[in-house]
């Protein structure tokens, strides 16, 4: 059996037969409370909690407006927030989730659906970043797709799945800056619902906001088909580049 179908099974198997939150989805300790972290977990887990800028949403060092990267040149969306920093355990609990373990959407979504309640409990309905049928072929699921079926499952926010598509495939855009990303998505997300978004509050779920280009991709589309307002959620985001400079 290749090991893609092994782990494909043993994902089978969790879902089917074991309780998600019998062990800690960071450290593995055995939880005992209505929780997929263990105490010591949740509170060394990087949450995004304290200053954030306004627009982004990224963790900055001092309770300030916005942060200088997003007042060098203001994001297309609405407004952006996340549950956690990325970085410390949350960079490897990401990639295990976009690698092979599918399951741990739970644990993120644990975290994300008090941030959406907090901050976009106007949304009409949500939608999440779109992949190419290859590309999700190659990977087995949608990571953003996982999320927000567990978010708006459990806070009550319609989920619409055939809003927009994705056109083309993009490549790789881990060593790209924020305007080379953007050049790199540039007209690759399609609506194709159009009367569906006109004065709507669409939300956005995704696992990571690294520059958010790739929300502002989405953004665009939407707010030509007529949307309100784009808001994003994403589990974790990058700190803001000046979070280090001024303390």
């Amino acid at each position: 059996m290749s090991d893609k179908l092994t782990s494909a099974l043993k994902n089978f198997l969790r879902r089917a037969f074991y309780n998600e939150k019998l062990t800690c989805a960071a450290c593995g300790a055995d939880v005992f409370a209505d929780s997929y972290f263990c105490g010591h977990c949740l509170k060394t887990l990087p949450f995004n909690g304290g200053s954030v800028c306004s627009k982004c949403g990224r963790r900055i060092a001092d309770d300030y407006p916005v942060c200088l990267e997003c007042k060098a040149v203001m994001p297309a969306y609405t407004r952006a927030r996340s549950a956690f920093c990325y970085e410390g355990e949350i960079v490897r609990l990401v990639k295990n989730f976009k690698s092979g373990k599918p399951y741990l959407a739970g644990a993120f979504a644990e975290a994300m659906i008090p941030v959406l309640q907090k901050n976009f409990a106007d949304a009409d309905f949500a939608v999440f970043v779109p992949m190419t049928a290859a590309a999700q072929k190659k990977r087995g699921y949608n990571q953003s797709e996982l999320l927000a079926e567990r978010v708006c499952g459990e806070a009550g926010v319609p989920l619409e799945r055939g809003v927009i598509s994705k056109t083309r495939e993009t490549g790789e855009q881990k060593e790209l800056s924020r305007k080379e990303r953007a050049e790199n998505l540039k007209g690759s997300f399609h609506v194709r619902e159009r009367k569906k978004c006109a004065g709507k509050k669409i939300l956005i779920v995704d696992d990571v906001m690294t520059t958010g280009a790739t929300a502002d991709a989405l953004a665009a589309p939407l707010f030509g088909a007529g949307a309100a307002a784009v808001y994003l959620l994403t589990a974790a985001s990058v700190p803001a580049k000046d979070e280090n400079k001024v303390k």
